[in-house]
């Protein structure tokens, strides 16, 4: 039996070597760039040049969450949408061999899972590719922290997510957390979860883990507090694209006055008729808030027809403004999904208009200015 000729990759012209390269799937480029120091370059001479999409582009991003099953996964410009992913383990396989200092695998084939997902109100499947990986030694944070530094340099990557289940960790270790990969400046997503928060020392932490988070745009808490706890958003460092809140019972009205966002998303909140009153005459007399839109679960159904009826009859909007009005409420209800989306149109004088979007409990606040 002959047997195969191994190909001579190295020794390849330029131009077809970068060809071969471009080829690769991200984890072949992994396995190729820690055969050698020279094989190493190469992959990172090749994204450097390459403006296409495929992992040998830039835009490439890094997400790493970190809960009872920490996972990193990489998202490229790739048409076809899939995903790389490495999940953490600490039960070594007795097949296992390294891929650097601490960490090891015992395959360098991927499990494949498809994955359909909504995009535009159609539905599409991608292809998500799983890798384990096993840590070895004290310190799981610090390898993870290696491997993400690996990989951003290899496929010119930002880390631009990090998902945090607090609950998992030790208040010292989620500071180091924070600290280790808080100092990414490009970071755009921090999502913090913690089941129930119990005593002082959690909620201490939590508000400390939301005053140093990294992220710039987007935010998600997601945690059950004592009752009583409060936080105060004007101690966070940016102003965000968007903030959403899961199970937020613990926001209180006047705390929403302060969140600076351009659009806030509120699950699960103790807000009544009462709270829905409130924000509509507060915004009739003048308010200007700092966010753009609000959507908001009620936790009862609104009486929003007699509500307007009643204070807002004579708040008609200016004649020139109502065909784009009517070209915001037909956008609205397309965007709300369900022929039972009930849209209001409400301005003020100083041509600020407040579009409201009532579907069951939930509720849009969207606000215009037509000057």
């Amino acid at each position: 039996m002959v047997a195969p000729s191994k190909f001579p990759f190295l020794h390849l012209p330029h131009l077809a070597r970068n060809e071969v390269l471009r080829q690769l799937t991200p984890f072949e480029i992994i396995i190729l760039s820690l055969c050698s120091k020279s094989a190493n370059k190469l992959c990172k001479d090749i994204r450097k040049r390459a403006i296409n999409g495929g992992c040998c582009g830039n835009g490439n991003r890094i997400e790493l969450k970190l809960s009872s099953k920490n996972e990193i996964t990489l998202r490229f410009r790739d048409p076809r949408l899939t995903t790389w992913s490495f999940y953490f383990e600490d039960s070594i396989d007795s097949r296992s061999f390294k891929v650097i200092k601490n960490l090891y695998t015992s395959s360098w084939t991927p499990s494949e899972d498809q994955v359909k997902f909504i995009i535009f109100r159609n539905e599409r499947t991608r292809l998500d590719h799983n890798l384990r990986l096993f840590t070895t030694g004290p310190d799981d944070i610090e390898v993870i922290e290696r491997w993400v530094l690996y990989l951003s340099d290899l496929f010119n990557a930002s880390l631009d997510k990090l998902h945090l289940n607090s609950e998992y960790f030790g208040i010292e270790e989620n500071k180091r957390i924070i600290n280790a990969f808080g100092t990414e400046g490009s970071m755009t997503t921090f999502v913090l979860e913690h089941g129930d928060v119990k005593g002082k020392e959690d909620e201490e932490l939590i508000r400390w883990i939301l005053e140093n988070q990294p992220a710039r745009r987007h935010l998600t808490l997601n945690f059950l507090p004592n009752e009583g706890f409060s936080f105060d958003f004007k101690t966070l460092k940016y102003y965000f694209w968007d903030i959403k809140i899961e199970n937020s019972k613990w926001i209180s009205l006047e705390q929403t006055f302060d969140i600076n966002s351009m659009i806030i998303k509120l699950a699960g909140s103790s807000f009544t008729n009462n709270e829905f009153k409130i924000i509509m005459n507060k915004w009739k007399n003048g308010w200007n808030p700092n966010w753009s839109s609000m959507k908001i679960e009620f936790s009862e159904t609104l009486d929003v027809e007699n509500f307007v009826s009643e204070n807002l009859s004579d708040n008609e909007v200016d004649p020139a403004s109502k065909p784009l009005l009517n070209v915001f409420a037909n956008l609205n209800l397309r965007l709300g999904g369900a022929e039972d989306t009930i849209v209001y149109n409400v301005s003020r004088p100083d041509k600020t208009v407040m579009t409201i979007r009532i579907n069951d409990k939930i509720v849009d606040f969207i606000l215009y200015n037509l000057r």
